[in-house]
């Protein structure tokens, strides 16, 4: 380096003998509540994604958004509050997720949008194994999460069900059985998370084989519904 180059740097760079591109913290930009709050939950949850309930350390996510590490501590509290939040938020999203594929005009591509919002949510972000962790330690029932998920789903789905059935002419569903359909989806989620990447390698499949069974499994509960297709 030239000695007009070494003038040049901050003196306590010179000093410290440092290049003048050290690695230095990313600037920190002010957001309002609610936006730091989004990028603090939306990285938790990309942590969680890809590493699981164990991934969540604040210190990690603080980096990852660009803000201190108390700073999360002033709109969480603690790890367990994010944890607690994220649980939250991800619940409103499949609960809005579900009903909006339930409302949609489109019946035939209804069960397999409603099958892969749910996979979404629970099994490919990760969030099914954090619940299971939450459940497993008695955290689930503070966690915020609503605890009307599986009724309103529940709800939606037989509305759906009983509308179609008086346009036909058929006998009404069955209110349990609309119930048991909401259940073993979200059952068949959460086993996807847990333990559904082992069976898939054991029984050789691939990722394109996975949503192969997706779409299985979407069909499934149309001829549950339907009857087994016959003509297409």
């Amino acid at each position: 380096m030239s000695s007009a180059a070494k003038t040049s740097l901050h003196p306590a760079l010179r000093e410290a003998g440092a290049a003048p591109d050290a690695k230095r913290e990313p600037k920190r930009i002010r957001r309002s509540a609610g936006e730091a709050r989004r990028l603090i939950l939306d990285a938790a949850e990309e942590r969680l994604a890809t590493q699981g309930p164990e991934g969540i350390r604040l210190q990690d996510i603080a980096r990852d958004v660009g803000i201190s590490h108390p700073a999360i501590l002033h709109h969480f509290e603690s790890r367990e509050g994010l944890v607690k939040a994220l649980i939250a938020r991800t619940s409103d999203q499949l609960r809005d997720k579900m009903l909006a594929a339930l409302k949609s005009d489109d019946t035939t591509s209804e069960a397999n949008e409603l099958i892969g919002n749910v996979f979404e949510a629970l099994s490919d972000r990760g969030t099914a194994r954090l619940l299971s962790w939450m459940l497993l330690t008695g955290r689930a029932a503070n966690s915020g999460a609503s605890s009307s998920l599986m009724t309103e789903i529940a709800d939606e789905l037989h509305q759906r069900r009983s509308d179609a059935a008086a346009k036909t002419g058929a006998s009404a569903p069955d209110r349990e059985d609309t119930l048991f359909m909401a259940m073993l989806t979200v059952n068949a989620a959460f086993g996807d998370a847990i333990i559904g990447r082992y069976l898939a390698e054991e029984a050789g499949l691939d990722h394109e084989g996975v949503n192969r069974f997706r779409l299985w499994f979407a069909k499934l509960l149309r001829d549950h519904v339907d009857g087994p297709e016959t003509k297409r």
